[in-house]
């Protein structure tokens, strides 16, 4: 009888130390996995832009955002002239990452795009790094799509020139005239006060602005006319768009370079702005009057240009980018002229 107890204590104690051992073991592989799981580096990212609809020619503002935990590095990816159809003009810095409230890490890079590809268009992935003490990695931003919209508005004919309207009658009145001139003077004073208040704010303010690695217009222009180059669209018997793309290439390096508003308008509009200003030359007044109209030929008046024209229309648009090119210190002559 004593021995059956001693048999039936033994195999209690012994099952007992069994359950306990398995318990011991199950806490310790959890807490293992715990610490290996908040050791292991968090990182997220996604891209995103101001606008999903723009004009030919019109800026992106295209954002990264990385959201990480961990003592980690990030590096973003230097994209060069171009990020798939669309080209840098401006390539922010990284901002100073900034901590939320659920502990993690923030930080963002801006890029400002342009695209004169007419469509749908998709802004294609980039790749994140990131170095960690727990090693190297690589993370993808989403993909971003974008409609781009020709200049023309939807019903209307293609063509940019118009029928002139006739002259209206303005009727005078002194006392009118003499309203409007103090309203506007006083609007300017408003202004200039107004504009006083916000740079001294600025100027006092600590917080400091993203800043922009500027691209040249002459860069951008060289850019667009070496990827025209490469499409072949010639080739490929597409003239006219051909023709559209180098026309705009060329009115938004005269925008970008001069000022004018000439994306915007009418070849007759521009080349009667272009007359009356002194920053260019005659020889160049006269080069950009012959392109915009052997363009116009072409694009609207249903002209087939041979060979030997299409490479003299391309040769002509370098050659002026060539000399009108920002020369070092222009500005700041300029300036002091002023």
């Amino acid at each position: 009888m004593a021995i059956k107890r001693y048999q039936i204590f033994s195999k209690l104690l012994i099952l007992v130390v069994v359950v306990y051992t398995l318990i011991l073991s199950k806490d310790t592989t959890f807490a293992q996995k715990s610490n290996d799981t908040e050791s292991r580096a968090f990182v997220e990212v996604a891209a995103h832009v101001d606008k999903n609809e723009v004009t030919i020619g019109d800026k992106i503002k295209l954002g990264i955002q990385v959201k990480y935990k961990g003592d980690i590095t990030i590096q973003f990816p230097e994209v060069g002239e171009q990020i798939g159809v669309f080209t840098i003009k401006e390539t922010g810095l990284a901002g100073t990452p900034e901590r939320e409230k659920d502990g993690y890490l923030v930080v963002e890079r801006e890029y400002v795009l342009s695209s004169y590809e007419i469509g749908r268009q998709t802004v294609p992935s980039l790749k994140i790094k990131y170095k960690g003490r727990q090693g190297d990695g690589e993370v993808a931003t989403n993909e971003v799509t974008i409609d781009i919209n020709g200049v023309l508005k939807e019903g209307e004919i293609s063509g940019d020139i118009k029928d002139i309207l006739p002259p209206v009658d303005v009727p005078t009145s002194f006392k009118r005239l003499i309203v409007w001139i103090s309203v506007g003077l006083g609007a300017l004073l408003l202004s200039g006060v107004i504009y006083g208040l916000v740079y001294k704010l600025k100027k006092q303010s600590k917080i400091q602005e993203q800043q922009f690695i500027r691209r040249t217009p002459q860069e951008i222009a060289y850019g667009l006319l070496e990827r025209l180059a490469k499409d072949d669209l010639i080739a490929k018997g597409l003239v006219k768009e051909y023709y559209y793309r180098i026309t705009n290439i060329l009115r938004h390096y005269i925008e970008d370079r001069f000022g004018f508003l000439a994306p915007e308008r009418t070849t007759e509009e521009f080349l009667t702005e272009m007359a009356h200003t002194n920053q260019l030359d005659d020889t160049h007044k006269i080069l950009i009057r012959e392109f915009l109209e052997r363009c116009d030929m072409v694009k609207y008046a249903k002209y087939g240009p041979s060979n030997f024209e299409i490479k003299e229309t391309y040769d002509a648009a370098k050659r002026f980018i060539d000399e009108t090119i920002e020369r070092l210190g222009e500005k700041e002559v300029l300036a002091v002229g002023k």
